[in-house]
């Protein structure tokens, strides 16, 4: 553990989950920060100067280190093949009142801009997910004495980001909520399903960086016991969408604190990766039409819209509610004073 707080620079063993989409405000990241932990800017869908403005934000608000979160993959793609879905998903945008899909979609890429900013405002960590960033992007970030942080489901990725230079390797257990950091969703459609213990476990015994636990958790007894395992730390991502702070819309706040523990599930539709999400009828209904789901991030780029709108007009049901196996546990919106305070009171 104490590897674990020299790397980042914090007092307390826990991470904010670099949670993308417009979750990480920069109060929610700040405030991760001044707790003593580590707070993450979900970066992994941002433009570069969206990036900059949110770490400006942040810089504003405090003083303390945080980290930044990205792909390690390309999201270049391009493609004309998407009739069926399009019609398929018209049917949501036609209740939402939004125009009909286009017959192309298009998704850009931003990482090297990022890196770029990353840079530039010298942050001190980054994390990534999806697999490893390109040898001359760590080299980048290396000569800049950055902390690098990678997402592993198993032991072979865990050891290819030790081998490539990461400082820190967080193992994310098949409980995870949201997109877990699988490298190859061919091999593994539904994501590599290990479940944390025995994934801690492996890591520990397995690789020499420190290890961080990740997938479920939601309270100071799991992550207790994840420490005895040999995790130098936890990293939490459901419980945080809870945070006054955070940036999650009131609909999604309802379901999360509705959820039992049974109430999620592993699915491609909103972005063509496997994640965990509360169910809904987006997932029902798509799931079942015998459509082909378009590959990440095609899928994704297409269902944004509807995911958007769902946002501003409350509607649940056409949205992505990620949400991790411990989110029955949660039953109130909480600061995020008080909710890194519950993880390590008496400790």
């Amino acid at each position: 553990m104490i590897q674990l707080l020299e790397k980042l620079q914090i007092d307390i063993p826990v991470i904010q989950a670099g949670m993308a989409g417009g979750i990480t405000t920069p109060e929610m990241v700040a405030a991760v920060a001044e707790s003593g932990a580590l707070g993450t800017i979900g970066a992994g869908y941002m433009s570069a100067p969206a990036l900059k403005s949110d770490i400006l934000a942040v810089k504003q608000l405090t003083d303390k280190p945080f980290a930044v979160n990205l792909f390690a993959v390309n999201l270049e793609a391009f493609s004309t093949e998407v009739n069926s879905m399009q019609q398929l998903l018209n049917k949501y945008r036609e209740e939402l009142d939004l125009d009909p899909g286009e017959d192309s979609v298009k998704v850009h890429d931003h990482l090297q801009e990022k890196v770029y900013v990353i840079l530039e405002e010298n942050i001190p960590i980054v994390s990534t997910a999806f697999g490893v960033l390109p040898s001359v992007l760590i080299e980048r970030l290396k000569e800049n004495h950055v902390t690098l942080i990678g997402m592993a489901t198993n032991l072979d990725e865990a050891r290819k980001l030790e081998e490539a230079g990461y400082d820190v390797v967080v193992a994310q257990g098949n409980e995870a909520g949201g997109h877990r950091g699988t490298f190859d969703v061919n091999k593994y459609p539904d994501g590599c399903n290990i479940g944390l213990h025995v994934l801690v476990q492996e890591l520990v015994d397995n690789i020499s960086i420190p290890v961080v636990a990740a997938g479920g958790i939601h309270s100071k007894n799991q992550a207790d016991a994840l420490m005895v395992l040999g995790a130098s730390g936890v990293q939490l991502g459901t419980r945080f969408l809870v945070a006054k702070e955070a940036g999650t819309n009131a609909a999604y706040c309802r379901e999360l604190i509705k959820a039992k523990t049974g109430d999620t599930a592993i699915t491609k539709v909103f972005s063509g990766r496997p994640a965990r999400a509360i169910q809904n009828r987006f997932i029902k209904e798509v799931g079942e039409s015998g459509i082909t789901l378009l590959p990440f991030p095609i899928q994704n780029q297409l269902t944004k819209d509807i995911r958007f709108a769902g946002k501003e007009y409350a509607v649940a049901d056409m949205q992505s509610l990620w949400a991790g196996q411990g989110v029955g546990a949660i039953d109130k919106e909480e600061y995020v004073f008080d909710i890194i305070r519950s993880l390590v009171e008496e400790t």
